[in-house]
């Protein structure tokens, strides 16, 4: 397994696409949560230091921060699903899947090793990311620091959110195994269908509380009172992690069913 490893590493760093989604998540990450703390410490200064203080105490809530950290668990997860998709079908693309199957006829040990480079990857980035966005926001508006709750619930929970997305992408990359295809799918079901299901008045009630990426961002920004769901925000992580755990399953199944 070590070498299935070492060997998707070797892919993984001798193209350009992850050097350029990497550099954009840092990009994104970064700037937008600079961009966020920067806004807010000028509504403090013009609010006052009294009011300020007392209001941001109030109002960084899991909600918030995690609106505060937009850049992270949305900009920065859709490009890491992006690269995740292009890992597994550029490999169809150019038909060199055929020599990694050759290579290791065990296609489930293979992929496997692939979801597990990508999904390491993915976790220490964001971990890295996660509490450097934090200490600007601590930084550039205060009134909390790294010992809250729930700024601990967002140093790990975004990590491991994300590196679900990812897995999940990859799944979906196995299924359909053309890039097009399948980012338009992990992208239009992330962004639209649910927003669109999670709107609805008479949908949502009954279908919103079922929605995967929905349990995952509500795990990160926490359960709010009088919300449908029928489980609190931790089952929330593991009902998303299922649902990834599934397509991935399903993708290799495939993988294993039919010709590369």
């Amino acid at each position: 397994m070590i070498q299935l490893l070492r060997a998707e590493q070797i892919k993984l760093t001798s193209i350009r696409s992850p050097y350029w989604c990497m550099g954009l998540v840092v990009i994104l990450s970064l700037g937008v949560t600079a961009l966020f703390a920067s806004l807010a410490s000028n509504v403090n200064e013009t609010a006052g230091p009294d009011t300020a203080t007392a209001s941001t105490s109030a109002d960084v809530d899991g909600s918030a921060l995690s609106v505060a950290l937009l850049g992270l668990n949305q900009f920065a997860v859709i490009v890491l699903m992006i690269m995740a998709v292009l890992g597994i079908t550029s490999e169809y693309r150019f038909s060199t899947i055929r020599a990694t199957f050759l290579a290791v006829p065990k296609r489930t040990s293979a992929l496997l090793a692939k979801a597990t480079v990508y999904v390491s990857l993915t976790f220490v980035t964001m971990l890295v990311l996660t509490v450097i966005c934090v200490g600007i926001l601590v930084a550039g508006i205060g009134g909390f620091g790294f010992g809250d709750a729930t700024v601990i619930r967002q140093i790990w929970g975004i990590p491991v959110y994300a590196a679900l997305c990812v897995l999940l992408s990859m799944g979906v990359g196995a299924l359909v195994r053309q890039t097009a295809g399948a980012i338009s799918i992990v992208l239009v079901w992330m962004l639209v269908v649910e927003t669109i299901l999670g709107a609805v008045p008479k949908v949502k009630d009954w279908v919103g509380p079922f929605l995967p990426f929905a349990n995952g961002s509500r795990f990160l920004s926490g359960a709010t009172a009088g919300d449908d769901y029928h489980w609190n925000s931790g089952v929330s992580l593991v009902y998303f992690a299922l649902w990834a755990v599934v397509v991935f399953v399903a993708g290799v199944w495939l993988a294993n069913q039919r010709d590369a």
